[in-house]
């Protein structure tokens, strides 16, 4: 993760604000990012470009996109890769065209030789990939676990355990109403992280930040990537983010100090 900037923010009461970025072409940046690392990720990608008819046939005449402004993108998981690919082209349906056009020029960019720089967004690679078996792309050794970040401010420990616990529900049930929101209401359009979550895991895992500024500067990464979230500013300063696999925001909150 680079090294953070210092940057002056007031929190409003509660947020739920859509960011900036467009979500979806986060996810793409993401997908370029695994693509970067792992070469035969990369080749499958284009496959399935080609088979859902969205491939650019010369990658040369792929736009280059304005990332100058991105500080961290959030891993995507082997495990959902291929749900979370057949979700990202379903959503670009529902987008205006522009957007759509967007997202599949950033994954034409993934059949590029070299693929795009991801290092700077802080990629972080935490599953072993497997090998093509019986039609599936990917083998997986262990069972992930789905999880929902949430980050506290430094003050957290002046609440009472039944104040935090509750706090924390508020703005955990809060992020997930972003989220359904975002897929319009429609549970079928959830993320494959998020739905999991609901039905598989439901486990919400605190982070505690020892300075305000590391806070902050989560905060700012969060809304400038696109990720649906949470905050709350009330008595202690609170981030609840998507539910995701576990792990998968490692490097987003490397400054953070997990809580039991």
């Amino acid at each position: 993760m680079k090294t953070p900037h210092a940057v002056d923010i007031a929190v409003e009461a509660v947020v739920t604000e859509t960011p900036r970025r467009n979500y979806l072409e986060l996810v793409a940046l993401s997908f370029l990012a695994l693509a970067a690392e792992v070469n035969f990720f990369k080749e499958w990608l284009t496959q399935r470009l080609r088979d859902c008819k969205l491939v650019i046939p010369d990658a040369a005449d792929v736009p280059e996109f304005e990332h100058e402004h991105i500080e961290w993108v959030p891993s995507i998981n082997p495990a959902v890769a291929e749900r979370k690919l057949a979700w990202l082209f379903s959503e670009i349906e529902y987008a205006p065209e522009c957007q759509r056009q967007r997202v599949v020029n950033i994954l034409n960019l993934a059949s590029r030789n070299p693929v795009p720089q991801a290092a700077a967004w802080g990629f972080v690679f935490v599953e072993t990939l497997g090998v093509f078996v019986a039609g599936h792309p990917f083998r997986f050794n262990s069972k992930v676990d789905y999880s929902q970040a949430v980050v506290l401010g430094p003050s957290w420990h002046i609440l009472a355990s039944h104040d935090l616990t509750r706090k924390v529900s508020r703005a955990s049930l809060m992020a997930l109403t972003r989220c359904v929101e975002n897929a319009g209401f429609n549970l079928n359009r959830l993320e494959p992280e998020v739905s999991s979550w609901l039905l598989e895991g439901s486990g919400v895992k605190l982070y505690g930040a020892v300075r305000d500024q590391d806070f902050k500067d989560v905060l700012v990464y969060v809304r400038a990537s696109g990720l649906p979230f949470a905050s709350i500013s009330e008595e202690v300063d609170m981030i609840a983010l998507q539910p995701c696999i576990t792990g998968s925001y490692d490097t987003l909150l490397a400054a953070m100090t997990p809580l039991q």
